[in-house]
């Protein structure tokens, strides 16, 4: 004899969007396998030409370095810490020290936030920075699906003269860092990335 089994019930609304949530969380990489431990840092030197400009003194190769700590857990507040080394266009001082990267938050209200930078992207935000000697930046970080790190700089500027130097002129600069290896307790992020 074969018993019916009756009509099904209907799913709750709350209990699909609950298991949606768990399906699209458990997909995704946790981000805070990006933040770095003490005495690590996202190390890594600036791209050549052509994807830099305004970033380098004249006639200077692209020895310009920065070293990156991030924790995931700020990203709407202050995700990270930038410092550079001594090669730019600061002179004695370095480009960057001990600079927080700031969030804008605005900017996760606007649809620019979706911006997808392609398949190898984990996760984008931008950020605000300030150098030593060149003013405030927009940072664009990208945390990558191999576990290493993008980052764009832009750095804005009146329309300069003709001729003028790289300090004087807006630039653009690509950086990409990965973690240097674990250094021993009382290392500090600069020590890590070697300067």
């Amino acid at each position: 004899m074969i018993v019916p089994l009756g009509r099904p019930r209907p799913v709750s609304r709350f209990a699909a969007a609950m298991t949606l949530a768990g399906l699209a969380l458990g997909g995704c990489h946790k981000l805070d396998g990006f933040d770095t431990r003490p005495g690590e840092a996202y190390c890594g030197a600036i791209v050549g030409k052509p994807f830099q400009a305004g970033f380098l003194p004249e006639n200077q190769p692209p020895e310009l370095a920065l070293a990156l700590t991030l924790d995931t857990s700020k990203l709407s507040s202050e995700p990270g810490i930038l410092s550079s080394n001594t090669a730019g266009l600061c002179g004695d001082q370095p480009l960057f020290q001990d600079a927080p990267l700031r969030a804008i938050p605005e900017v996760d209200r606007d649809a620019i936030s979706t911006l997808s930078f392609g398949d190898g992207h984990e996760h984008d935000f931008f950020a605000w920075v300030d150098s030593t000697c060149q003013g405030t930046m927009l940072a664009v970080v990208s945390l990558m699906k191999n576990n290493q790190v993008e980052l764009r700089l832009f750095k804005p500027a009146r329309l300069p003269p003709s001729g003028a130097p790289p300090a004087e002129q807006p630039g653009f600069a690509v950086f990409h860092l990965q973690v240097a290896p674990r250094a021993r307790p009382g290392i500090t992020q600069k020590d890590s990335c070697g300067f």
